[in-house]
């Protein structure tokens, strides 16, 4: 597993990884990704002027895309702190990395979001401990079923809560599902009312 390091502020996002030869220039690239960060700043930090750097580590897949990503130290901030992964996994893009022997491998990577209002120097990159029970729960990237179709595939990420919450409500949609397919109204005489026309229909169950 390969590990890199990269840093994320208001301003720039800096890889290890190679940039291909036909992506946007330097400038064009910074000032995509200063977009990107500032549309992603948490309203109730900008409003505040909360800023500071937020540690990560992210795993990602051998198509260099995010499988999970974990907040290890706080900018001091919750709202910074939970929005780092959710930025990394939605909008940072990554290269592939390979073993000494050209194969692609998963890695690690360990990087900064270093929050920074405009106009303003950004912070010195320093780690700073949670606070007790206030670490960000980690963002899972799945891939799941795109809506409407049997074999087209997209990335899903989510925290561990959410996913569970969404496989109860698929679980519970299902039984609702079965339970009205096995369904029966009984009649007075104790016959299930759902035969056609009634005729020869045995007892339901429960009936």
């Amino acid at each position: 597993m390969r590990k890199g390091f990269f840093l994320i502020s208001a301003a720039l996002l800096v890889t290890q990884q190679a940039m291909a030869a036909d992506q946007p220039s330097k400038a064009d690239r910074d000032r995509q990704l200063h977009e990107i960060v500032f549309q992603n700043y948490p309203e109730h930090a900008l409003a505040a002027g909360e800023e500071g750097p937020v540690f990560f580590t992210v795993t990602l897949d051998k198509d260099a895309h995010p499988v999970s990503c974990q907040v290890t130290h706080s900018s001091g901030f919750p709202d910074l702190d939970d929005e780092t992964c959710k930025l990394i996994v939605q909008h940072a893009v990554f290269s592939a990395a390979r073993d000494a022997n050209g194969r692609v491998v998963r890695q690690t990577t360990e990087g900064v979001v270093n929050w920074t209002l405009p106009g303003h120097t950004p912070a010195p990159i320093s780690p700073a401990a949670f606070a007790s029970n206030s670490k960000p729960e980690p963002q899972i990237c799945k891939k799941t079923l795109r809506s409407g179709t049997l074999s087209s595939y997209e990335r899903t990420c989510m925290t561990p809560n959410e996913w569970a919450k969404q496989s109860d409500q698929v679980k519970q949609t299902y039984e609702d599902l079965q339970g009205k397919k096995g369904s029966s109204v009984c009649s007075s005489s104790g016959r299930s009312s759902g035969m056609d026309n009634g005729i020869g229909a045995a007892p339901a169950p429960g009936c």
